[in-house]
């Protein structure tokens, strides 16, 4: 094993990463330390994403290549972003009608879906299907012997979802009756839904023609 500083911040990465997960689910609404684990859940996943580029940069410039550093990376990239929408659906963060901004309770249900922080089930779902299908399509991809990297599309769908994260955790931990913040942070989620499947979409269109390329002629 490589143990050079980017595996080093693979791996604090994935240490990031569980201690996220644990802050995140001890939340609970109406609680006065709830704005706490709020906010340092959002400094773990900050920091978790700037030990992300830091170690891309690092394995470029050291030339640092490794069978741990290939897996791990984009697993714990999924793992994080996957994760955190999927506790963000979660039953703390159903919305409770005596704690709730009026005006945030007076939005139509299906913008929120009951939740204080916006993220519906079907939206992980979308999520997680988007996941799955590139992944299938990538490995039978390089199965057959071709480079299937992903695209700037990928990379932009990453920086939306982390984005939406961020903005939710923030204001559902300093801004929570600002409505303003509240119309922001229901538009970042739907961005990122938005992204994620138009992402998948053109990957899909990118990863049919290579697949028609290799199509046996008859």
């Amino acid at each position: 094993m490589n143990w050079k500083l980017p595996n080093q911040l693979t791996l604090a990465r994935i240490v990031l990463a569980a201690a996220f997960f644990v802050v995140l689910s001890l939340y609970s609404q109406g609680k006065n330390w709830s704005p706490w684990l709020l906010n340092a859940a959002l400094v773990l996943y900050v920091v978790a994403g700037i030990t992300d580029v830091l170690d891309g940069y690092l394995a470029r410039k050291m030339n640092v290549v490794s069978a741990f550093g290939r897996i791990a990376d984009p697993l714990v990239d999924k793992v994080l972003v996957v994760g955190a929408f999927a506790m963000l659906a979660g039953g703390n963060f159903d919305e409770v009608e005596e704690l709730a901004s009026p005006f945030e309770h007076g939005l139509p249900h299906w913008l929120t879906g009951g939740m204080v922080s916006a993220v519906q089930g079907w939206m992980v779902v979308a999520i997680i299907a988007r996941e799955f299908v590139i992944s299938a399509v990538r490995g039978y991809i390089e199965s057959c012997g071709t480079k299937f990297p992903a695209g700037p599309a990928g990379k932009v769908k990453m920086f939306v979802q982390s984005l939406a994260i961020s903005v939710v955790l923030f204001q559902l931990a300093n801004l929570p009756q600002a409505s303003w913040a509240i119309l922001v942070k229901i538009a970042m989620v739907w961005l990122a839904v938005v992204a994620t499947i138009l992402s998948g979409l053109a990957y899909v269109a990118k990863a049919s023609k290579v697949l028609i390329s290799h199509e046996p002629r008859a």
